[in-house]
Order: structure tokens, then C-alpha cells, then sequence
């Protein structure tokens, strides 16, 4: 393989070669024991978790077998909180880069879920040991929680040339650091940031046949591209990440959503070519049944870098982490919000619409409408379906149930269309008592995904 497929991931994490994440394939290791539930929701509190090590704590550990403990040189605790966010409750997990090396196997790895998530051919296994398992589903996503562990200090300085920078990654993973994403947060002075990588397999790409079809997948226009997604976040203030991550069978297709603070922030995908199609990943050899993506079932926390005591000045600091939630679902969960103003296209009435719908909420959403010239109110009690569509311009949800027009029971129907940047979101509602409208956004937000 070229010397262009050692890719540099993270200048943070001590110039991290691509050819060095060989790691992840060839650590002989498994996950942790699978636990029962196809979610995991995770608050850190006692009495389920108690203070110290999380090492050996309601299935977090290393990769298990051989039963390999996080590394104790890790600083890493379960801590009494003092001065962190309400929303914390009275105990978090600290980890902080004081410690840092290049290995898997003794980071912390999250309780693996019953069903993982991946491609319909995807790699569970290295052909000894298998990582994970369950009925394979199609969509995964995570979310948590974080803020700086040390939030009356002045942050540390994560400049290219910063040698005290406190940075944690985190990612999707099948529990043997075969990671299928990546977030990295750094504490630095202006705030915290967030980073997101993908690999990114560009023109001439990889196909199967062959070695030699195989290779312009990881050629030197092929990379790791890292985008920041958010910067300047309030250090003392708690802020939440979100991964939803649709796995499409086939190169180059996978779908990642990047939420901070719940904004969307970046679409990108994720790192199924480089498994694909990288040699030091096991993949190149352009036949299908070598050549395939990972599946995940649990989060890897990571501190790499060089080995040993490599930021001694954030021992004791770093990043607390609490509200742990992910799931695998078949079919990816899709959502819609709208909150804005618009005219009707017949007598040019003033109106405001509010509509909101997440398929994988037990509430199946609510909508609102005002007409401001009439002073007429709708609102949903019940919606009893909601249907998306979508074609190459936009996105359309359709809502169906019953609600109340003036205190009146009436049924509805409400059609919202998200245009992208191309034109104005579009709002209709339909109601049994004869009341319709429909109209184009003069301000506000729709936003259908």
C-alpha cells in the first residue's frame, strides 16, 4: 500500500496514523458481556454506581474476553458532583488526556446492547472472536452529555502548537476499537469545541474485482476529513452530542447526523470505505467477503496520544460525561419541527404555525396553528399517524389526527414541507369544520429530516 494511506486523524492525538488504527482490526479482543435491552440509558447515580473507577461497573470495562481491565493509569472516575449542571445529578464520570496512550483494548467501552447495528454484511467478528451480535439492525443512534470538569479555570490551549490542550474522542464501536465514527471534544480557552471525522473515499473510488480495483479507495485524494462542528461553548453550561447513523448497504452511502446542543450541524458519513478499502484495515482485496464495513453495539471513550503521563497539568479535570443514551432501531428514527410565520395563499391572512413529530418519541408530536387576522386557535390532542416523504428537493411530513378549532373537536390534517434552501417551507391544515390554509414561510423554520 502507498504511503499516502497513512492518514493523519487527529493532530491531538499525537499525529495519529492511519496505518496505526491496524489496532483496531487486530486486537485479539471482545466486548463486554451483551446485556438485555436493545437501548441503554445511562445517568451515572447511585445507588447503581458508586465513586471511583467506572472499571467493572454495571458492564463498563475494557474488552472483555480476556477480561482486560481499563488501563488504572487512565484518569477516569465516577464523581461526587459539586458546582456542575443541575441536569448532572448528584454524580458524573470524569475523564481527562493526564494518561494517554495508543491502544484499544484497556480504554473504557460502554455496555454493548443486545442487537448491533451495521450493514447487512458487515464485520461482527475477526474470524476468531466474534464482538457482537443480536438480531442486526439498520440505525444507530447515541447521545450525551458533557461540560468541562473544570469550569472555574480558563481552559487550556488546543491551538496546533498547544501542548496542554484537554481533548476526549469518542465513538460507535462493535467493542474492539473498530470504530465507526468519531467525536473529539477539546476544553480550550475560548470555549469547548467538537470535532466530527469521516472517511471520505473521493474520485477514482474503490470497487470489488480486484486488489488493483480495490486500491483507488485508499489512494491520496482518500482521507479522514475532520470538520469542527461547534466552537465557544459555554465551559460551565452542559451540552449534549448526538450521532444518528444510518447504515446503507454498499460503498460510500452511509448517513451521519452530527446534533449539538440538539442543532444539526453536519450531514457526513462513516468509516465503512476505510474498512472497505484499506489494507492495514483487513479490506483492498476487492473481493465482498473480505471487503465490508463494522458493526457497532456500545461507545468507546478514548485518551490517545503518546504514551505515558502526556498532560499531567488536567489530571483531576478533563470532561464530565452524564445522560448516556443509544439504541439500535431498524429503520433510522426521522423527525420534524416547524415554528414560524406565514401568509395564506388566498386572502393573504397572517398565521402562525407550530408543528413538531419524532417517529421514535411515544408521543407521536403535536400541531398548532393561530390565525392572527380571525383570531381563530387549532391545537392536536391526539395524532394518530404521520408519514414522510421525500423526492430530490424536499422533505414532506403529513399528519393525521384529532384536535380542538375554537374549543370544538374537529379532525385534522396537516401537510408541512421542508424546501431546503432552495424556497420556503410550506404549511397546510386541513380541518373536518371546513377551516383550510395553506401557506409559504415568511419567517421562522421547517425543518424535515
Amino acid at each position: 500500500m502507498s504511503g499516502h494511506c497513512a492518514k493523519e486523524l487527529s493532530a491531538k492525538e499525537g499525529l495519529m496514523k492511519r496505518s496505526a488504527l491496524i489496532g483496531a482490526v487486530l486486537a485479539v479482543f471482545v466486548l463486554p458481556a451483551l446485556m438485555s435491552a436493545d437501548s441503554s440509558s445511562i445517568n451515572f447515580e447511585p445507588p447503581a454506581y458508586v465513586t471511583g473507577s467506572i472499571d467493572n461497573q454495571n458492564g463498563w470495562g475494557g474488552q472483555n474476553p480476556p477480561d482486560i481491565p481499563i488501563n488504572p493509569l487512565i484518569d477516569q472516575e465516577i464523581v461526587t458532583n459539586v458546582g456542575a449542571p443541575a441536569s448532572f445529578g448528584a454524580q458524573s464520570w470524569r475523564i481527562s488526556n493526564a494518561y494517554t496512550s495508543g491502544s484499544f483494548g484497556d480504554m473504557p467501552f460502554s455496555p454493548s446492547l443486545v442487537n448491533e447495528a451495521g450493514e447487512t454484511m458487515a464485520k461482527n467478528g475477526d474470524g476468531v472472536f466474534t464482538f457482537s451480535g443480536g438480531i442486526r439492525q439498520n440505525h444507530f443512534e447515541v447521545q450525551w452529555a458533557f461540560t468541562s470538569a473544570d469550569p472555574t479555570g480558563s481552559g487550556t490551549d488546543c491551538s496546533p502548537t498547544g501542548l496542554t490542550c484537554s481533548y476526549l474522542s469518542m465513538a460507535p464501536d462493535r467493542g474492539d476499537g473498530a470504530r465507526m465514527s468519531y467525536i473529539r471534544l477539546e476544553d480550550d480557552f475560548a470555549g469547548l469545541r467538537v470535532f466530527f471525522d469521516d472517511y471520505q473515499d473521493r474520485s477514482p473510488h474503490g470497487s470489488y474485482g480486484s486488489p488493483l480495483t480495490a486500491a483507488p479507495g485508499c489512494g491520496p485524494e482518500d482521507d479522514f476529513v475532520e470538520t469542527m462542528v461547534a466552537s465557544g461553548l459555554d465551559r460551565k453550561k452542559a451540552h449534549t452530542v448526538k450521532l444518528a447513523i444510518d447504515f446503507v448497504d454498499g460503498p460510500r452511502n452511509d448517513v451521519v447526523k452530527v446534533y449539538v446542543d440538539g442543532t444539526l450541524r453536519h450531514t457526513g458519513t462513516t468509516w465503512e470505505d476505510y474498512f472497505r478499502w484499506c489494507t492495514e484495515s483487513g479490506g483492498g482485496t476487492g473481493t465482498a467477503a473480505s471487503d465490508q464495513s463494522r458493526t457497532v453495539d456500545s461507545m468507546i471513550f478514548t485518551v490517545r496520544g503518546g504514551q505515558g503521563e502526556t498532560h499531567p497539568m488536567n489530571r483531576g479535570k478533563g470532561f464530565l460525561i452524564d445522560n448516556l443514551t443509544y439504541f439500535s432501531s431498524q429503520g433510522r428514527c426521522r423527525g420534524g419541527d416547524g415554528d414560524g410565520d406565514f401568509e395564506d395563499d388566498k386572502g393573504g391572512h397572517r398565521h402562525h404555525g407550530k408543528f413538531h413529530h419524532d417517529s421514535c418519541e411515544n408521543d407521536r408530536g403535536r400541531v398548532e396553528e393561530d390565525d392572527r387576522d380571525s383570531g381563530k386557535h387549532f391545537e392536536s390532542t391526539s395524532t394518530d399517524s404521520a408519514t414522510f416523504t421525500s423526492n430530490e428537493n424536499s422533505q414532506t411530513l403529513t399528519m393525521i389526527g384529532t384536535g380542538l378549532h375554537d374549543g370544538l373537536p374537529v379532525a385534522f390534517t396537516m401537510v408541512a414541507v421542508d424546501n431546503g434552501n432552495l424556497a420556503p417551507g410550506v404549511f397546510t391544515l386541513i380541518l373536518t369544520d371546513g377551516y383550510s390554509v395553506t401557506g409559504s414561510l415568511v419567517n421562522g423554520r421547517i425543518v424535515i429530516e
